[in-house]
């Protein structure tokens, strides 16, 4: 390249690589206040509101009694000899445990 195009292009970039170099190292230092604070960089995501939630778990119930009752269906068909998955009291839809910490009946 000829000094004749390297002249004007530093000329016009230089006060744009001025520019973004000192927003850039000021977010960088607002980034380390914020790490000195204990402060996290993103906001916490907003958890699933109740309703959505039991409206999921319904889903997987539902969903888990159609796989049960297809399995039992198959399992009737000659040459099966056993259901891939239990029977008897075990096969209706089962309640999910909200949380590993609390009991599900007081006793």
């Amino acid at each position: 390249m000829s000094a004749e195009v390297l002249v004007p292009l530093t000329i016009f970039m230089t006060p744009v690589l001025l520019y973004f170099t000192k927003n850039y190292f000021r977010m960088k230092e607002k980034q380390m206040e914020l790490q000195a604070q204990g402060g996290k960089l993103l906001p916490p995501t907003p958890a699933p509101d109740a309703q959505r939630l039991k409206e999921l778990e319904e889903r997987v119930q539902n969903l888990e009694s159609i796989v049960i009752a297809l399995d039992t269906d198959r399992a009737a068909l000659p040459g099966r000899t056993t259901a891939a998955l239990p029977k008897g009291d075990e096969a209706g839809p089962r309640r999910l445990a909200a949380k590993a910490a609390e009991p599900d009946e007081p006793t």
